[in-house]
């Protein structure tokens, strides 16, 4: 599946694409709500849940890295050199 045919399914169907094809990459909290960040072939997909009732409210789908920078505070570089090594 690719970025276009993903922005063409409806909310159900990409519901379905994020369970079936999409890997969990991590989690953040911004202002109370939990967003969770998966990747599907080349692009990434936000699931962005609404923390009183843990509902998917939004779901965010982009290519640009740009948008992964909320994440980059999360990620422990001392871990990826340790793995490469």
């Amino acid at each position: 599946m690719n970025f276009y045919e993903f922005l063409d399914l409806d909310e159900r169907g990409k519901a379905f694409a994020i369970w079936h094809y999409g890997v969990f990459l991590m989690s953040r909290t911004f202002n109370g709500d939990l967003h969770k960040l998966y990747a599907i072939e080349d692009f990434y997909v936000e699931v962005c849940h609404n923390s009183d009732n843990q509902i998917a409210e939004k779901i965010n789908s982009f290519e640009s890295v740009e948008f992964l920078d909320p994440y980059l505070d999360q990620i422990n570089l001392d871990d990826l050199i340790s793995m490469v090594k």
